[in-house]
């Protein structure tokens, strides 16, 4: 006899190897039974020179001016702000 998966049978999802180069806002690697509940970003960044990427890359004598006078940098979205959130 045959067993065929029924709607009460979780999913197999095999995988020989994970591999994380970099982890950033809003990323996660969750295993087993979980719920991200409430789970929320929101970053900012200010960058006056930009990338330097390479090799034997020289930056010399410069000077980068960041002006940010903005009070708010984004407006806010459903669930940004929630009270008592460290």
């Amino acid at each position: 006899m045959q067993h065929l998966l029924g709607p009460l049978d979780p999913p197999l999802i095999q995988f020989d190897s994970i591999h994380v180069n970099s982890m950033t806002d809003a990323s996660g690697i969750f295993m087993g039974t979980n719920a991200q509940v409430n789970w929320s970003t929101s970053s900012k960044s200010n960058s006056g020179l930009g990338e330097v990427s390479g090799e034997h890359n020289k930056v010399w004598n410069n000077i980068n001016t960041v002006y940010d006078n903005d009070i708010i940098d984004a407006p806010y979205t459903k669930g940004d702000l929630i009270i008592g959130r460290v």
